[in-house]
């Protein structure tokens, strides 16, 4: 079976990162079912968490598979961007941040279903153009 295509938010790696956290077996067996993507606008929040409750190695390994190509990576664009603040004042009212949006609107443009995270609160709200629902995993 192929594997599917999954965008990462930024509580999926977290998990991953942390072999403490209740959810990290569920998203390891995500990892290595799926082909992960790594959406740039993660980067500044993985690093400062697992830099706070981690420590500095945590982000270093982890940027050290992303560079060795264990993880896909995807660039939010101009154009990203632009759908994202459209999402952001859709769903103000429960305000959905710049890296929700964003990831929402990467999926959006490649017609990703699948998220790798544990929000399941603001993903499940969002009605995504061009995919009838999301998949929220694990």
């Amino acid at each position: 079976m192929a594997k599917s295509s999954v965008l990462a938010d930024t509580s999926g790696i977290i998990a991953l990162l942390n072999r403490k956290d209740c959810h990290h077996e569920s998203v390891l067996k995500v990892i290595e079912s799926e082909d992960i993507i790594i959406p740039s606008v993660i980067l500044p929040e993985v690093d400062y968490l697992s830099t706070k409750y981690l420590g500095n190695l945590a982000f270093s390994v982890f940027m050290e598979d992303l560079l060795g190509g264990y993880f896909s990576y995807l660039s939010v664009e101009t154009r990203d961007l632009q759908r994202a603040l459209e999402i952001m004042n859709q769903y103000k009212d429960v305000y959905l941040g710049i890296v929700d949006s964003s990831i929402v609107s990467l999926a959006e443009r490649y017609e990703i279903r699948k998220i790798l995270t544990l929000d399941r609160r603001h993903f499940s709200l969002i009605k995504p153009k061009k995919i009838n629902y999301f998949e929220l995993l694990p």
